[in-house]
């Protein structure tokens, strides 16, 4: 037996391209497709359906969230006790929620339950009864959760960050109130469902260790019901990219939350990869440019961090972190500092390397198993991309160069496009 020499270190290999593990795809008696990722080792099963049903369709406020809050609290068979108990019976569970562009409904089962659980799973999805005791009650929680959120100077800043992008009643701008939790009603969800939550807005993911009667068992319960959603265009923002400055006073005595941002676009963009790239650079990964100088050389903060965030028919970028209230102005200035810095000078190659093997790896990571493939098939499902069309992106990231990088802080940082926000007790 040969042993290992382990003061010789193992060779490093560049991930220079990335290619997509197959998927398979088919289509239920009703057309709802089905993309499958049969992939894994261990005997479990998750099945996501992902409806195009979130707030760009909403007819009123906050309906897509609650409809599936409340969705699989009560089907015509079950109460919402009863369904929980039938579920944990067989170690299973099913979640739901809803965010700017989508609803979803998932189930983890082991794959000898799979066909206990998903008629369970139908019932939520085809039968929900949306009891009124239940949509009272998580009225009464949210309302709760929203002071609670109210006093913390982070979110705040966001609220008022996107609520300024795009308008205070726009679907991506709007912000949770008392007034439109309260104004819920259950006459809504039904609306929500049975105009939206239809059969031909709806995808179908599955993925984990596949045996042969799954295909079969999904068709059979999620296939035979069709539904047609009503026709409703999104509609853009209509407010455009501007500069403005928002101090907020808030009651958290030490901190001040400090948001920076502006609308961007969709991962369809021409300028996507580009940005993606001077995204991570500037503050997307621990060893970024405003990580390094404001928290390690600085000591200013624990985590500041940048983020671009594309939407399915829009985006946006912010900068993000919480300081002291006396270092909000050094901080700021330094935030700018470092944007200046890349647009005025290039980035070196060893640190374009560095990124680049950041960003690919963690890509290389998000297709390591079955259940994250299936993430990135939800993703590129709700944005309307095909795979080949997320490697042309993932191509032109990992090709992207110095001067793209520097080309993008000059055209999409300028401060005069920055809308600040500062939430903390001096203001």
């Amino acid at each position: 037996m040969t042993l290992l020499d382990r003061s010789i270190a193992p060779q490093i290999h560049n991930i220079t391209s990335l290619k997509f593990p197959p998927v398979d795809r088919y289509l239920l008696d009703n057309g709802i497709e089905v993309i499958e990722v049969n992939q894994g080792t261990q005997d479990i099963i998750r099945l996501e359906v992902v409806y195009d049903a979130g707030r760009p369709v909403e007819d009123k406020q906050l309906a897509s969230r609650i409809t599936a809050a409340i969705q699989k609290e009560g089907t015509k068979s079950y109460n919402s006790e009863t369904l929980a108990e039938k579920i944990d019976y067989y170690g299973s569970s099913i979640s739901s929620g809803s965010n700017l562009d989508y609803s979803y409904f998932s189930v983890f089962v082991l794959s000898k339950f799979f066909e206990e659980v998903i008629p369970l799973l139908s019932e939520v999805l085809q039968e929900p009864t949306f009891p009124e005791d239940e949509l009272k009650t998580h009225k009464e929680i949210t309302l709760e959760k929203l002071k609670s959120n109210l006093a913390k100077s982070d979110l705040v800043a966001y609220r008022k960050i996107t609520e300024e992008m795009y308008g205070s009643t726009h679907s991506y701008g709007y912000n949770s109130s008392e007034e439109n939790i309260s104004s819920i009603e259950r006459s809504d969800l039904l609306d929500h469902f049975t105009n939206y939550q239809t059969s031909d807005r709806c995808k179908i993911i599955v993925s984990g260790k596949i045996n042969k009667n799954v295909r079969s068992i999904i068709n059979a319960n999620l296939g035979q019901v069709k539904t047609k959603s009503k026709n409703k265009q999104f509609q853009l923002p209509t407010i455009p990219i501007h500069q403005s400055v928002h101090k907020i006073s808030s009651k958290q005595e030490h901190q001040t939350a400090i948001k920076i941002g502006r609308k961007m676009f969709t991962r369809g963009h021409e300028d996507f990869a580009p940005a993606f790239m001077l995204n991570t650079v500037l503050g997307g990964y621990f060893g970024s440019k405003l990580m390094e100088s404001i928290r390690e050389n600085l000591g200013y903060t624990y985590n500041i961090y940048s983020s671009l965030e594309p939407l399915v028919y829009d985006g946006y970028f912010t900068i993000n972190t919480e300081v002291s209230n006396d270092l909000v102005d050094p901080t700021v200035t330094e935030i700018y500092n470092q944007i200046s810095i890349l647009q005025n000078d290039k980035i070196s190659e060893r640190e374009l390397d560095m990124v680049r093997n950041y960003v690919m790896g963690n890509f290389l990571n998000m297709i390591d198993g079955p259940f994250r493939v299936a993430n990135v098939m939800k993703t590129l499902s709700v944005s309307k991309m095909k795979v080949k069309e997320y490697e042309v992106i993932i191509d032109q990231i990992y090709n992207c160069t110095a001067e793209k990088i520097q080309d993008m802080a000059q055209k999409y940082l300028q401060r005069k496009d920055m809308i600040e926000v500062m939430v903390g007790s001096d203001f």
